[in-house]
């Protein structure tokens, strides 16, 4: 999204930066997040480097040894089964910043509760046979199809105050009931 495709869609001159800016939020907390996923897949590469030359070692000291051994099979199951555990959580994370890029920039979820079980919602979809070859937009398209409740309504009702009669001041009763067509109090 840029300035110019907002001019062409009518969008006042007045209201560009206020879109401008809400939108560059969303794009650096977007950056944010994945330079976090990088340190951390970085962090956990360092760890396997570590497990690594632990390995190195332990392989030079081995020889017959039967309990380095195992000790060396564990460390090498456990070298494993974090780099799984790093990739998955690396693909996931990347996997999540491309399914808020679908979300439509000129709404806003209700809360984020609603957020992420559609993101949840579109990743169970996304494992599906019968989804296989969809994007992420066609995908959420079909989710959010006559859903209400998902978006904040931008037409917020206005604070409207009631209407005042110049005839009747304060609470002046004898003047509500002859604007409603009553006999004055106490005359029957």
């Amino acid at each position: 999204m840029n300035r110019e495709f907002l001019k062409n869609a009518g969008v006042p001159e007045d209201q560009l930066d206020k879109i401008m800016a809400e939108y560059g939020k969303d794009i650096q907390a977007e950056k944010d997040k994945a330079a976090k996923a990088a340190a951390d897949l970085t962090e956990a590469n360092k760890t396997i480097e570590t497990y690594k030359s632990q390995v190195t070692e332990l392989e030079k000291k081995a020889g017959d040894n039967a309990d380095v051994k195992k000790q060396l099979d564990d460390l090498k199951a456990q070298i494993g089964q974090s780099k799984k555990e790093a990739e998955a959580k690396a693909a996931d994370e990347q996997l999540t910043t491309v399914i808020r890029e679908a979300f439509p920039k000129d709404k806003k979820f209700v809360n984020e509760y609603t957020e992420q079980a559609l993101i949840s919602q579109i990743k169970a979809e996304l494992g599906k046979p019968e989804n296989k070859g969809k994007g992420v937009s066609e995908i959420l398209s079909v989710i959010t199809k006559d859903k209400t409740g998902i978006y904040e309504n931008p037409n917020q009702p206005g604070d409207m105050s009631g209407f005042k009669n110049p005839e009747v001041e304060g609470s002046n009763e004898a003047a509500m009931r002859r604007i409603f067509g009553l006999e004055p109090k106490g005359d029957k």
